[in-house]
């Protein structure tokens, strides 16, 4: 297929890139073999082979001098350059070439480096048993078998490529295994991370073909018109075998190779492009579709910019080699590429340079000023800058015994006094709201070591003066370690109305809540009291931790303030609060349907199980409970609040303390009585809540007319007894939930059990919630369940247990 030319950035972009992947991968391949079965590994020098040798799996690096992650890939074998097709930890990369896959003790497949962090690479479908074994097969998916059935396939969880026999759209609809496939760009052309771009049908319009940028702008590029698939950007692509199918179950597009000695596969470019790959023997060519060629500056970022601005200088962009001299404005976002620095730099006309932060092509440098002073007039700068207007050479320097020169320095020497005492006198007004703000972009970090300055040098009695020196040096760690972005006070406080009564959403312990909104985002901005000394430790503990986690069940920081007195978090906004606020509240607890609660009880389950076993650290929360749990727009939960959390080490199993932190009604017994806390501990706060969720009453102010008992006493009797339905929340009640609800009381059971080694660890709970069939144990006796309070007949309906944050500090 000829390639198609295009004179937008996105395209420049792409094909000078486009090989950088290819050269910089360092790949060691010197022992094959054709499948992976329990008690092998493979390492990063063995790879795995398709049966008939098209298809190679094994680990990669990616290149760059500041990148040194690790990923499990699968690639062409007979591709020169290793292009992966497919990454299965693209946003969990490994540290070093430690790195190894192998099947676990449950059947389950596993990466690691040589922290003993375990990566399940099946997360989803889980194994049953561990009667399993891998293959790569010849169409590039890798599958796990379980004896003759298939348990998980990477065809299911595609990344930035689209090959033959794939599909993208919606599978398993209407079951417990229901899932979306499609495709995300890669970060940058030698970053695997998660990029801008996706490629997916329409949820609203299924026979539609969208490309994204960030979820926020989208591009119709294909739709199926009854009779066939068609593109609408691309006639030749309206050649390929393009399938698009539907049934009751499954709805989805997949298209066909054309001959037995050819390939033809789709990539998802982190320039927004369609990127056409074909391979005729050993013989690979690349062609370009641009799906933004039809825009009026022809230009990739317009797709992705609702209301394009016109800008004096124009909204082309010169690629020139050079250097920003001391960019006004950077961010160091491990999650931008430089398709997202040019629709920023492009949606603001006062951008007039843009450049990439890491030398890998991830984060972003803006230039804000004359375009003449943008790049080094040598041209003899190290970086690739994008400079708006149509610039073919250097800017010009005028020569110093010129007429002209004379006249420009007379015009500088009358000016520039005038403009600095502009810019000083608006600087003081304007700095705040523009430079600061403006430099602020949401990211989340994946730090490399955590903010160790900060932790070791503030404490409750920091001075002012000492304060603001820490917040000085704290900014040049997060330079170099890509920490969490730090915001001025002033941007916080503009961002929440100067911190309005009528913008609070709650109070804690630590101090209240705040809605704001910044640079067009909504954010919740947790403000540290200044008289709250435990909330000042909670704090710092929570910078070390958020810093460090990443899960979509887990609520993301988007940045701190400390400045003077203030020490502030600010958080990604959750437009529905807390499920505390929905379980029991008598006008919302009919918005949970039942299937509604099963999702949030996998997600929990979901995030607890990254935060032990699957993070960069080994954390236990120690106040998992339900007002901790946030639930978004969609209503997915997301645990909140690490201030009591603690860092277990690899090989740490439990810890005492004599500071008992947490929640009553939600703590473990050997917890709460003798300090002993562990992963076994966050198990049984889970277990709680999920109690709570099926019955829609709180442990901590339940009481029964007739019986001492509180919800996991009434729990246990009910399920005893056989009448464990009756526990199931009236509003939600559905005859078809049976089973589900039974089940799921069955696994809260377990999980509140009284001694920890009897209670399942989170990867046994998430494998019994996604397995009805699953044979599970039979639960001894809740913990609490025989408790008497200490309270009479009259005393009954006032006596409950208090739902507050316990503290037992340690004598001095």
């Amino acid at each position: 297929m000829a390639t198609t030319s295009s004179s937008s950035l996105s395209k420049k972009l792409s094909k000078s890139c486009t090989l950088l992947i290819f050269i910089s991968c360092s790949l060691w391949l010197s022992e094959a073999t054709k499948s992976l079965v329990p008690g092998q590994d493979l390492t990063d020098n063995k790879t795995l082979v398709s049966s008939n040798e098209v298809f190679e799996l094994g680990f990669f690096r990616t290149g760059g001098s500041s990148s040194r992650n690790y990923y499990l890939a699968i690639w062409f074998k007979d591709d020169p350059y290793k292009k992966p097709v497919w990454v299965a930890n693209r946003d969990y990369p490994l540290l070093d070439s430690s790195c190894v896959l192998y099947i676990r003790f449950d059947g389950n497949l596993v990466i690691s480096d040589r922290r003993n962090i375990q990566f399940l690479v099946n997360a989803e479908m889980l194994a049953a048993s561990n009667n399993t074994n891998a293959t790569l097969l010849d169409s590039g998916n890798f599958v796990l078998v379980e004896g003759l059935s298939t348990v998980w396939e990477s065809f299911y969880y595609p990344s930035d490529t689209f090959l033959p026999g794939m599909k993208l759209g919606f599978l398993d609809i209407g079951t417990d295994k229901s899932r979306d496939q499609f495709l995300v760009s890669w970060q940058s052309p030698s970053v695997p991370a998660t990029g801008s771009f996706s490629l997916a049908l329409f949820r609203h319009n299924k026979t539609q073909l969208k490309v994204w940028h960030r979820a926020d702008v989208s591009r119709l590029i294909g739709y199926y018109d009854g009779r066939r698939f068609r593109f609408l950007f691309n006639s030749s692509l309206n050649n390929y075998n393009f399938t698009f199918a539907s049934s009751s179950t499954d709805l989805y597009l997949t298209f066909a190779t054309k001959g037995n000695n050819s390939w033809s596969w789709f990539v998802m470019a982190p320039s927004g492009e369609i990127q056409v790959f074909t391979m005729i023997g050993k013989e690979i060519s690349l062609s370009y579709s641009p799906i933004c060629e039809n825009t009026s500056s022809n230009s990739a970022a317009d797709c992705y910019i609702e209301k394009p601005p016109f800008c004096a200088v124009g909204n082309n962009f010169s690629r020139i080699e050079g250097s920003l001299p001391n960019p006004s404005t950077f961010d160091e976002s491990d999650t931008l590429g430089i398709s997202d620095c040019e629709i920023i730099c492009r949606s603001n006309c006062s951008c007039t340079a843009f450049a990439s932060y890491h030398d890998d092509g991830s984060g972003c440098q803006f230039y804000h000023g004359d375009v003449q002073f943008t790049v080094d007039e040598t041209g003899q700068g190290n970086t690739t800058v994008f400079v708006r207007g149509n610039i073919t050479k250097p800017a010009h320097r005028f020569p110093r015994n010129s007429g002209h020169w004379k006249k420009r320095l007379l015009w500088l020497i009358i000016t520039i006094p005038v403009v600095v005492f502009i810019v000083s006198a608006f600087g003081v007004i304007s700095r705040r709201k523009s430079h600061t703000c403006i430099a602020w972009h949401v990211k989340e970090t994946n730090a490399k070591r955590s903010l160790e300055l900060f932790l070791n040098q503030m404490g409750t009695d920091v001075s002012e003066k000492t304060r603001d020196s820490l917040s000085s040096k704290l900014k040049s760690v997060r330079k170099r370690d890509h920490e969490l972005p730090i915001l001025s006070f002033s941007c916080v406080s503009e961002a929440t109305d100067n911190f309005s009564p009528a913008n609070e959403l709650g109070e804690g312990g630590f101090g209240p809540v705040y809605k704001g909104m910044l640079l067009g985002h909504e954010i919740a901005v947790k403000r540290l009291s200044r008289k709250s000394r435990q909330g000042l430790e909670e704090f710092k503990n929570e910078v070390q931790l958020v810093s460090k986690l990443q899960h979509r069940n887990l609520v993301r920081v988007l940045g701190c303030c400390i400045e003077r007195e203030e020490s502030i978090l600010i958080y990604e906004y959750m437009a529905n609060r807390s499920l505390d606020s929905f379980l029991f509240n008598p006008n919302k607890k009919p918005l949970l349907e039942w299937k509604t609660r099963v999702f949030i009880i996998q997600g929990i389950a979901q995030g607890l199980l990254y935060l032990h076993q699957h993070s960069r650290l080994k954390i236990i929360h120690r106040d998992l409970k339900s007002s901790n749990i946030l639930l978004d727009k969609d209503m997915n939960p997301k645990i909140s609040d690490f201030g009591l959390a603690r860092i277990f080490g690899e090989n740490e199993v439990w810890a005492k303390t004599t500071r008992v932190v947490g929640t009553y009604g939600y703590m473990s017994p050997e917890y709460a009585v003798h300090g002993h806390f562990s992963t076994k501990s966050d198990v049984f706060s889970f277990g709680v809540i999920m109690l709570e969720i099926i019955s829609g009453r709180k442990n901590t102010t339940f009481t029964h007319l007739d019986r001492s008992l509180n919800l996991l006493g009434y729990a246990w009797e009910l399920w005893s007894s056989g009448r464990g339905i009756e526990l199931m929340d009236p509003v939600s009640v559905d005859p078809s939930s049976a089973r589900e609800f039974s089940l799921s009381l069955h696994i809260a059971l377990l999980c509140i059990q009284e001694l920890p080694e009897d209670r399942p660890n989170m990867s046994y709970v998430v494998s019994m919630l996604t397995n009805e069939s699953a044979n599970l144990p039979s639960p001894k006796q809740a913990a609490f369940s025989s408790r008497e309070r200490n309270c009479s007949g009259q005393e009954r309906q006032g006596c409950s247990l208090n739902d507050i944050t316990y503290s037992v500090m340690e004598a001095r």
